[in-house]
């Protein structure tokens, strides 16, 4: 294996040709995945790609408790009681009527939603939204007039989720609670109940919802999937995905316009609002693949719809834009994102494909997408790309954030299979690909932990953020994989060492306290503590890191806590402290990594966010040793 390298690495020319060139070789084939589909844990699908199977290989391997729900893949009674869309889902807290807010406050909610809870996800026509709000908030306050009376029941439920939205990020980014005097990031119970009567509100209009669909159906209940990501309600924000999808594919919305042939006479905003809509479903889908582990449901041969214009929505009218000066527009996001999300789609489906693919033909095809990736950055517009986002609106810094770490999450994406593979007596073009491939997936991993320091230090937004969440705990389990693989190297550096692992128990914290109250992204340390505890005990093997890292083990081989909270502060660079005990044997993990498969990082991806009811359980070490 290589020694570490933090700094970002370009290709040779000679790696470069060597990409195509290995395209002629005789593979060395990796194995199969692991057979047919399996249903293992409560009936859920689970095959080579979903995070079951390899949980239940994990636990199954590493934990002592054998009668556990957990080993058996039982749901526990709360569960078997939840509707199916619901399953393994908090409740919602829904007490007595809903309250629309006052119409000022109503309206400094909207102005929350679009400039900073959305990021790319820019489906809705600003100008027309606050219109429907101001006819639902009148509608409001008399007790006998519908809420919908006026706009549709669509258009009301769309006010109404985007109400929940805003009032949810609202609580979370002020850690309110219920005394309301005190605040505490990580409990969202009190935004939670207030946020919970909009959103229940919403879809008691959407399921009441009578004739045909029209756009707003599927706008709803794309902006419903957000927010029941955001409040951890997963399994239903899968099932209203997909009766999403069903509604877009119904209006075809994946195909373009067919100006030769006759029809109905459409406005500008509908026309744009229609492939805005098409673009964020189609994003969101190559990421929600990934992070549950099961197949996308876009295809490109079957998708010409046309990129929305970039046209900001105070610019559009009717019949076209006001200004054909397009300038540093919010749609731009939309659409870069929506191109990125086509890179993705590339290499879920070449470097991860669940048939049976020689090593080389992966690599190669991991360099050649991240090419792609590279293109796709230099072409981004100034202030989402090289302006530093300390310095633009609140808006476009909440758009530039987000495309950084998307950009960095395809980037490990492409190359963090690698960090696994031994290529020591593959031929020498192969070695040097995949020596790339680990410095570019460390660097990128970096780049989303400074990011996520960065957000934690400057405020508490990160923790209203799930995909942030997400690539976090994707850049740590790099990290860490990285730093067992890497432990035998004599050649590190151990002063990057300490670096990297103390900014990576910074963001451990920050990603700590964000779910701590958020059972699904709670088992993200489950995972995350034994990785960490691994690279510990592997990088504690080094005679420099009884010094460099002050690393410290309890009997029983458990982690001892840290000594003081680093929560605000930025601990030595010397130290590299455990932060969570670990219950479990860490002789076992060298054999689990040894046996992983490149498919199987999207079984860890989607290992989070799968119904095993007795992880919250004593059984694993978890809040208890947080610094607070």
């Amino acid at each position: 294996m290589t020694a570490l390298v933090v700094t970002p690495q370009s290709s040779t020319q000679e790696n470069r040709q060597d990409v195509t060139q290995l395209q002629r070789t005789e593979p060395t084939q990796e194995a199969p995945s692991r057979g047919s589909p399996e249903l293992e844990v409560a009936g859920q699908y689970s095959d080579s790609t979903s995070g079951l199977s390899f949980l239940h290989r994990a636990w199954r391997r590493l934990s002592n408790n054998q009668n556990s729900q957990l080993m058996n893949g039982a749901l526990g009674s709360s569960e078997e009681n939840q509707l199916l869309a619901n399953a393994g889902d908090k409740p919602f807290q829904v007490q007595g009527n809903i309250q629309i807010p006052a119409f000022p406050k109503a309206r400094e909610l909207m102005t929350l939603y679009f400039d900073v809870c959305i990021a790319t996800y820019r489906l809705l026509h600003r100008p027309s939204v606050e219109k429907w709000l101001e006819t639902v908030v009148q509608n409001s306050q008399s007790e006998r007039t519908p809420l919908w009376q006026g706009v549709t029941r669509p258009r009301a439920a769309i006010v109404l989720t985007v109400l929940s939205v805003a009032t949810f990020h609202e609580g979370k980014a002020r850690g309110e609670t219920i005394e309301a005097n005190t605040f505490s990031p990580i409990n969202e119970q009190y935004a939670l109940r207030r946020s919970d009567e909009l959103f229940c509100e919403a879809m008691r209009l959407t399921d009441a919802e009578t004739g045909f669909p029209e756009l707003e159906s599927a706008q709803v209940r794309l902006v419903q999937v957000l927010y029941l990501l955001m409040s951890s309600r997963m399994n239903q924000a899968w099932y209203t995905f997909g009766h999403a999808l069903q509604i877009i594919s119904a209006l075809g919305l994946h195909r373009r316009e067919d100006r030769k042939r006759p029809s109905h006479s459409r406005n500008y905003i509908e026309e744009q609002c229609r492939k805005r809509t098409f673009w964020v479903a189609y994003t969101l889908d190559k990421y929600l693949g990934v992070i549950f582990g099961r197949p996308r449901h876009y295809h490109d041969d079957d998708i010409d719809q046309d990129f929305p214009d970039a046209v900001n929505d105070e610019d559009m009218t009717s019949n076209g834009p006001l200004d054909q000066d397009t300038g540093d527009c919010h749609i731009k996001s939309l659409v870069c994102h929506a191109k990125l999300a086509q890179i993705a789609e590339k290499i879920s489906r070449e470097v991860y494909s669940i048939k049976p693919v020689p090593d080389h033909e992966r690599i190669a095809a991991s360099h050649r997408l991240a090419g792609e990736l590279r293109q796709w950055r230099a072409a981004l517009p100034p202030f989402l790309g090289v302006v530093n986002p300390s310095s633009l609106i609140e808006s476009f810094r909440r758009q530039a954030t987000a495309l950084k770490l998307a950009y960095s999450h395809a980037v490990m994406l492409a190359h963090r299979p690698f960090l696994l593979k031994n290529v020591t007596k593959d031929r020498i073009e192969i070695q040097e690909l995949a020596k790339e491939s680990i410095n570019e997936c460390i660097v990128a991993a970096q780049s989303v932990l400074e990011s996520v320091d960065r957000m934690a230090r400057d405020g508490r937004l990160f923790h209203a953020f799930w995909w942030t969440h997400y690539v976090c705990f994707c850049a740590l389990v790099c990290v860490y994989v990285w730093a067992i693989q890497q432990s035998n190297d004599s050649q590190g550096d151990d002063r990057s060492y300490a670096k990297i692992f103390n900014q990576a128990e910074r963001c451990l914290t920050h990603l700590a306290q964000a779910t701590q109250s958020n059972t699904p992204s709670r088992r993200y340390s489950i995972i995350l503590q034994e990785l960490r505890a691994e690279a510990k005990r592997k990088t504690a093997r080094r005679p420099v890191d009884s010094t460099h890292f002050g690393a410290s083990e309890t009997q029983g081989g458990h982690l001892a806590p840290p000594p003081q909270s680093i929560t605000g502060t930025s601990p030595n660079i010397d130290e590299w402290e455990p932060m969570f005990g670990s219950p479990i044997d860490n002789s076992m993990f060298p054999i689990m990594l040894d046996n992983w498969q490149t498919t199987d990082w999207l079984d860890l991806d989607s290992s989070a966010f799968q119904h095993f009811s007795s992880l919250d359980t004593g059984s694993f070490t978890w809040m208890g040793e947080v610094p607070r």
